[in-house]
Formats: C-alpha cells, structure tokens, sequence
C-alpha cells in the first residue's frame, strides 16, 4: 500500500488533486480515516471532487492524441515533429543541484556526489509536450547561446563529440510527477509521466544522463520496424 508525506488533511488533498475519479470511501480508505472526516477536509479547502473530474477530463481531451514514434532510421523526435507541420518553442534553461544515488552510480562518481541537472520544456502548438533534462556532474558555464539555443541540451553542453559519442543503456521508465515537473507540464503532481533516457559516452567515459519526460496519457510510444526487439526487464535501486 502506498504511504503518502504529511498529514491525513495533506494526504487527503493529494489524492483528491491526484485522481479526482476516486469515491470519498476509497480516499479514507487509503488514509486510514472516516469518510466524514475526508468531505469535512475537502470542503474546509472549497475542493469538489465533482470539479476536479470535470476539469481533468477537460485537460484530457486537449492532451490526447500525439504519437511519438521509436524508428532507427528517424532523424528524431523534434525534427520530426517539425516535419509534421507542428509549431515548435522551449523555455528557458533551469539548473539545480541535487543527490540521486542511482545516477550517480551509472555516471562513476560517489554516491553522495552532487549532480547538476539541467532542464528545459518543449512546446508543440503551444502547449508543454515534454521535459528535456541532462544530469551531469562538475561545474557548469552558461552562455547566453545556451540560454536561448534551439540544438538539444546535449549538444549546447558540449557533452556530444563526433565519432567520439555513442549511448547507452537506452530505457522508459514509468514515475509520479514531482511539483516541479508536473507544474512544467501542466499536470497535476502524482501523474503518471513517461521517463524515456540514456547516458551519454564520449571518449569512453559516462558524460551525462539524457532524460525526455512526458505525461503518461498524452503519448504513445511506437516500435517501428519489420525486426524482432529484446525486452529486458531490471529492477531499480535507489
């Protein structure tokens, strides 16, 4: 069962903002309360469950419908969404600091190592499509063509070298949306969104973790190609 921070009223506000589709019966259920004391909770905070869904299911039908295809081929995901005719745009770049034993692990420093991650959204038509972030280690300049550029984080880093760079351990994984990342996406926090990465290898050495973050529902991932593909399964750590 999952355990949730805070207090039963955070709690209860979390679930309600997170999955408005549930029946005040199941929220006390999963907080270990009384249905009472959820309506008393979600009224004292002028919340209806019978908004919330109204919304959501607005929200839904904007965000549905974009395929975002896995080709060998494929010259990549914003060229070929600008191939499609969409109309494309970012935001400015964000950095912060942080500590995720698991990336520190795969990028070969210690554990307790600060990471610097560095983030950007990328709009189609308007809207927040995806998060564009890279996790690297060291110090970090920024430019003013950094700030602005349109090229992929990797490349406006200077991570990627010619014949010098190549990726591996290429996944997707399934997460809930922290604040930060639902806020630049438009979600609610506790959606499922879409991690697909990779680390970056130059010169034989682990230079930076490449991340796309996508909200769950508004995507679907297709695997192109007349070939078999393997499927490994793993269990994270950390």
């Amino acid at each position: 069962m999952e355990v949730l921070p805070g207090t039963k009223k955070e709690q209860i506000l979390v679930l309600a903002r997170r999955d408005p589709f549930l029946k005040i019966e199941e929220i006390a259920a999963k907080v270990d309360t009384t249905p009472r004391y959820v309506r008393t909770t979600l009224s004292e905070a002028k919340i209806s469950l019978m908004q919330l869904r109204r919304s959501y299911a607005r929200h839904m039908e904007k965000r549905l419908g974009i395929d975002a295809a896995i080709c060998g081929d494929d010259p990549g995901l914003t060229p070929g969404l600008a191939s499609a005719g969409k109309e494309l745009a970012v935001n400015e770049i964000r950095v912060h600091k942080m500590k995720q034993r698991y990336w520190a692990e795969l990028l070969g420093v210690a554990e307790d190592e600060q990471l610097l991650t560095i983030s950007r959204i990328r709009f189609v038509d308007g809207e927040p499509f995806f998060v564009s972030q890279i996790v690297t280690t060291g110090e970090l300049s920024l430019s003013e063509e950094m700030l602005r550029g349109d090229k992929p984080l990797r490349e406006l880093l200077g991570l990627v070298q010619p014949g010098a760079t190549e990726f591996g351990g290429k996944g997707v994984e399934v997460e809930q949306a922290d604040p930060t990342i639902a806020a630049s996406l438009g979600i609610l926090p506790g959606e499922p969104v879409m991690r697909s990465g990779n680390l970056i290898i130059t010169h034989d050495r682990p230079v930076g973790l490449e991340f796309n973050i996508f909200p769950a529902y508004s995507v679907r991932f297709v695997l192109v190609g007349d070939g078999d593909y393997d499927l490994k399964v793993v269990g994270k750590t950390g």
